[in-house]
């Protein structure tokens, strides 16, 4: 089977050398270096804001069965054997996490890179500097409009200010 976005546009996908070429079955792991897909990595559903429009249902708590620092380690060992190009860390708010500079740390030193979506409010001078120093190459904050709006839909009042 072919895709239909393929014969209309004639574009290459990262997938296409694992679909449509005679030597697929040799390749043994993932995508060519840099064509793999972005990974989006719900870290930890704990957060410290209660936003109306959170699917994760996520409160200022320890939940449970989330993935140790070394089952961390070790998924983040597949995404670099897969050829993964980025991790986007993600949540629940991932600066909650302990382990979470260590884990960019170690994405980075693996050849993937480590990039952040943060609410923000956890983001002082030191922080940004330790997220610059490790090489997150990416922090996206969430905000929802001006002071007032940003508040009342992420459920905490001084939300805009810390962000």
């Amino acid at each position: 089977m072919i895709s239909v976005t393929k014969l209309l546009f004639k574009r290459e996908y990262y997938g296409d050398s694992l679909r449509y070429t005679k030597s697929a079955h040799a390749q043994k792991n993932g995508a060519g270096e840099g064509m793999g897909p972005v990974v989006v990595w719900n870290s930890t559903k704990t957060c410290n804001l209660k936003c109306r429009h959170c699917y994760m249902s996520s409160d200022n708590k320890k939940y449970q069965n989330e993935l140790t620092t070394e089952e961390a380690k070790s998924f983040i060992d597949d995404l670099a054997d897969f050829k993964v190009p980025v991790l986007l860390f993600s949540g629940g708010e991932p600066l909650l996490r302990p382990d979470f500079f260590e884990l960019a740390e170690y994405a980075q030193k693996k050849g993937v890179r480590p990039t952040l979506s943060t609410n923000g409010t956890l983001i002082t001078r030191e922080v940004a500097q330790r997220i610059k120093d490790i090489g997150v190459g990416y922090v996206g904050i969430s905000l929802d409009g001006l002071k007032d709006v940003n508040d009342k839909f992420r459920g905490v009042d001084g939300a805009y200010e810390k962000a």
